[in-house]
């Protein structure tokens, strides 16, 4: 069960990434595209986290 959750987590943080990627290309608010910066490193954190093996379960 947890390998199921541990890939579901990295399927999601994966996706979170480029999908703020995606969103970042056409933002042209510079409030916006801090956000998504801040998303986008959010995401990686926990991206490079889960793959060290830092999982609190």
């Amino acid at each position: 069960m947890k390998k199921i959750l541990l890939n579901l987590e990295l399927k999601w943080h994966t996706f979170k990434v480029s999908y703020n990627h995606a969103l970042l290309a056409g933002c042209l608010d510079h409030q916006l595209k801090v956000k998504l910066r801040q998303k986008i490193k959010y995401h990686e954190m926990k991206l490079m986290n889960r793959l060290n093996g830092n999982v609190p379960y």
